[in-house]
């Protein structure tokens, strides 16, 4: 048998040095033994580099993504509702709580299932946990490459040094990401396919689609070949991750993930639209096609309709070879490899969220191919190869320069991956495997198929997408999102996060001004028209006037006041579920008091002008509007999956924000005649609606046309 083979070194060494056309091994001790003199010097730096600055660094830091899994495992370790998680505020708000030294946290695009996994270290403190995630990613990396020792015939140096280049690796250790993780399943179940465990591989697979979404493409390179127990233990493992995600989380913040977060991943639309430093395809041709007015005010063409269709077309041209060149019924080891390696280059090549480190799992087809390439004695091909990988992992995109067409020349690690991918592609078509064209076509017709609706789905997606760009407040390019907007005359307060935290700021005749930076975040801010309340975040968020002799609110959060000044309301959060509770500014020596019940989770909430509160809420299932007065009494007003309300000065108008199919909108009711009519209509977030003093012009954040809930401010006149 093939894997039974025991090849050493010396003849694994011997092979790599055989002509390239006669197939004959060329007899150079002397060149043999420069290049493994040469491959462990290289490996022996390399490890230095390793253990001298980037571990080092990685134990003394947390940089930014391994946050991100603690908060929301130990959330749940201190049975929090959770279901807010996805939202940017409230996740800072509880990173701020727990004191957890990161200036930045936020959960899009990461799957909730996946922050389970470092669940068991939240009883300690966050840099000791990772320190504990940094041991353990050691051992699974030795495990890796042992796993890779078995899968070819490499000697141990060669996949020491596959792995030793790899510099996404090294960000992978930096930050505390999940990757090597994630290889480690990769591989284990690429070993249990070639050995015909394709059952426990598929459920392998299915795990690692809990942990990532993108291994999921496995699924349909096991329906290629046709193999029925693969695909049912791929069924076996995502479904068991589905049902603990389930079980932890709950229904609504699972609904959160498929509807919304998901979808806007897929298209590119998850984070970083704009950013060529992702080096993606979605991120190159946000650049070049699609107009927004502060993230890329200098597109190549501005026509989105190029962006829909050239996106799925090019994902479906690199796909599809991976795909019909998988031969059906085929169980030859050697082969399997290849095609395995194919499916996962292929899948990183054409990410819509390609961080650096995501491509520390080049480090598996790279050993597969190169072993294969060893086999056939290509010394230049092993060359080309080898530097092909180096540049995908060591260079990236940059968006210096990048307006335009020159978009072009900044993204390397793109162009890298794609010769990756033809590399191993010219490595299939070279084995000649026999072919079923009546299989072909069907197969060809379906990937057509599946590319046709991808296209209708993105042109469909656009419609009125755009339309709110004529409404946009400019605000500077380095602003990350402008959200919970208040109206005070000709004035805009909001909160805005940039890459130093969360800031109050003023918008004055497209002028901003920032609150200066500090340790704490400001989340929120609400005003009489002449006083200023913020809430400002330490291990408990404080409500507290600019005006300093008028004293702060402990454990406040969230504040709004009434249109008569006379009152200020604030949510109060128990294990993230939050009350409100009333505070009298004109009585500060008062007490303030609960207007809500504990089994009610608020989330929104504005004064009408009769001093009733109307606020969102959940007690069960999706969120509702409800109306409250001083005296408690609590009604609902029968508007479901509704969240953001604000009522107009004048009393006969309140606007919010409404769930459908995945995405807020906005919507108006007539408080005289209890009639209601749909304000925005777009496969987008228009959110956090508030009122101008005349009543007739409607301040919102909308996410329209940039990355999901990053959102900027528009000022849209609703009322002649």
């Amino acid at each position: 048998m093939e894997n039974a083979l025991i090849i050493t070194p010396e003849r694994a060494d011997q092979r790599s040095l055989q002509n390239p056309t006669s197939g004959r091994v060329i007899h150079n001790p002397r060149l043999r033994r420069w290049t493994r003199i040469g491959e462990w010097i290289l490996l022996a730096l390399l490890i230095a580099y390793l253990g001298v600055r980037t571990l080092p660094r990685a134990w003394r830091t947390l940089n930014t993504d391994f946050p991100n899994y603690y908060l929301t495992a130990r959330l749940i370790r201190e049975h929090y509702d959770t279901s807010r998680i996805y939202e940017w505020v409230w996740v800072q708000r509880q990173k701020d709580h727990h004191e957890i030294d990161q200036r930045i946290v936020g959960m899009i695009p990461i799957t909730p299932f996946s922050t389970l996994i470092v669940w068991p270290l939240t009883s300690i403190p966050v840099l000791s946990a990772k320190h504990f995630w940094l041991v353990l990613n050691l051992g699974l990396l030795f495990g890796t490459l042992a796993i890779l020792r078995a899968l070819t015939h490499l000697p141990w140096r060669r996949i020491a040094l596959s792995a030793a280049l790899s510099a996404p690796m090294q960000a992978n250790f930096l930050l505390g990401q999940y990757y090597i993780l994630l290889l480690f399943l990769l591989t284990l179940s690429c070993w249990l396919y070639v050995r015909q465990q394709r059952f426990l591989a598929g459920v392998l697979i299915g795990l690692a689609s809990g942990l990532k979404i993108f291994p999921i493409l496995y699924l349909v390179y096991f329906v290629r070949k046709k193999d029925v127990k693969a695909i049912a233990g791929t069924f076996v493992g995502g479904m068991s991750t589905a049902v603990v995600s389930l079980l932890v989380f709950g229904w609504q913040l699972n609904r959160t993930y498929l509807t919304q977060v998901l979808p806007a991943a897929l298209r590119g639309e998850g984070i970083g639209s704009y950013s060529l430093k992702a080096a993606s395809l979605s991120t190159l041709l946000h650049r070049l096609f699609l107009y927004e007015p502060q993230m890329n005010p200098h597109p190549a063409a501005d026509a989105p309709w190029l962006y829909a269709v050239l996106l799925p077309l090019i994902q479906m041209a690199m796909i599809a070879p991976a795909l019909l060149l998988a031969v059906p019924d085929g169980r030859c080891p050697r082969r399997d490899r290849l095609e395995w390696s194919a499916i996962l280059l292929v899948t990183l090549a054409i990410s819509t969220s390609p961080a650096s480190y995501l491509f520390t799992l080049l480090i598996l087809p790279v050993c597969l191919i190169w072993d294969a390439l060893e086999q056939q004695g290509g010394r230049i091909s092993v060359a080309v190869f080898l530097s092909l990988y180096f540049v995908a992992g060591i260079l990236g995109g940059s968006d210096h320069g990048g307006d335009g067409w020159s978009a072009l020349f900044n993204v390397p690690r793109l162009y890298a991956l794609i010769l990756l991918c033809a590399f191993i592609y010219l490595l299939l078509i070279k084995q000649k495997p026999h072919r079923n064209l009546k299989l072909d076509l069907s197969w060809i017709a379906a990937l057509g198929v599946i590319m046709t609706l991808s296209i209708v789905a993105n042109l469909r997606h656009q419609q009125g997408l755009y339309a709110d760009y004529q409404w946009r407040i400019d605000t500077p390019k380095d602003l990350y999102m402008a959200a919970r907007p208040i109206a005070e005359g000709d004035t805009t307060l909001f909160i805005a996060f940039m890459h130093d935290g969360y800031h109050s700021a003023v918008n004055h005749f497209d002028s901003v001004q920032f609150s200066a930076s500090s340790q704490d975040d400001h989340l929120a801010m609400t005003s009489t028209g002449t006083e200023r309340w913020i809430e400002q975040t330490g291990n408990a968020s404080v409500v507290m006037s600019l005006n300093e002799d008028k004293g702060s609110i402990r454990e406040a959060e969230s504040p709004v006041v009434s249109i008569d000044g006379r009152w200020l309301a604030f949510l109060r959060e128990d294990h993230g579920r939050a009350r409100v509770w009333l505070h009298a500014l004109d009585r500060p020596g008062d007490a303030d008091q609960p207007l809500t019940p504990a089994d009610l989770n608020v989330f929104e909430m504005a004064f009408l002008p009769t001093g009733s509160l109307i606020f969102s809420a959940v007690s069960e299932g999706a969120p509702q509007l409800f109306v409250t007065d001083q005296s408690r009494n609590i009604r609902p007003l029968g508007i479901h999956e509704a969240r953001y309300p604000s009522g107009s000065p004048d009393g006969h108008w309140l606007a919010y924000s409404q769930l459908d199919r995945g995405s807020w909108n906005l919507w108006l009711h007539n408080m005289d005649t209890g009639k209601a009519h749909r304000l925005t209509r777009a496969s987008c977030n228009n959110i956090e609606p508030t009122w101008t003093a005349d009543s007739r012009t409607l301040i919102y954040s909308s996410d329209c046309g940039r990355s999901l809930w990053l959102t900027a401010l528009c000022k849209r006149r609703i009322f002649p």
